[in-house]
């Protein structure tokens, strides 16, 4: 009994160091390294002080951050990053979508497209839409779109979404067939 124990712990633990050695980056996997999380983060941090007046920072747990004012929030969770090949260079990019609130109601969501250029990231666009991205390969950006507005009934369908692919373009989401 004691060495199937010890047996599953082993296993548990050399799970998580297989998992956690991921320490690079890798533009086709969406995967980024901790490093640029951070500078991703940071720009999107910048981003949502410029939307706020004296805001308040609150950390939610994993990650997840909370940007507060009087009036509105903003929650960034890293789990909502996606990278890849966005514009025509071969800097690996990022989107990032926040959700935000007016009061306790949820509004439409921002998503940022952040170009890098050596070793910076910079906002590109902001674009308020629901839409949830996916991933980005091939200079493409595969979304999850709802077809109805926030405030119709059938904004919360799951058969009422289609998955559309986008380029970025002259600082637009530009769908492409």
């Amino acid at each position: 009994m004691i060495r199937k124990i010890h047996l599953f712990l082993f296993a548990g633990v050399l799970s998580f160091l297989l998992l956690s050695c991921n320490s690079g980056s890798d533009p086709s996997s969406g995967n980024t390294d901790r490093k640029t999380n951070e500078k991703i983060i940071k720009v999107a941090a910048y981003y949502i002080s410029g939307q706020l007046k004296n805001p308040e920072k609150k950390d939610l747990g994993n990650g997840v951050i909370e940007y507060s004012d009087e009036n509105k929030r903003f929650i960034l969770d890293p789990s909502t990053i996606r990278t890849g090949l966005i514009n025509d260079d071969n800097e690996t990019d990022a989107t990032v979508t926040l959700y935000t609130f007016q009061g306790q109601n949820q509004t439409v969501s921002d998503q940022l497209i952040i170009l890098k250029s050596g070793n910076k990231f910079e906002l590109a666009a902001a674009i308020e839409s629901d839409m949830k991205i996916i991933s980005i390969e091939d200079r493409l950006i595969t979304a999850d779109v709802p077809e109805h507005a926030r405030d119709t009934p059938l904004f919360s369908c799951p058969s009422c979404w289609e998955v559309v692919k986008f380029r970025f373009s002259q600082g637009e989401l530009v769908r492409t067939e």
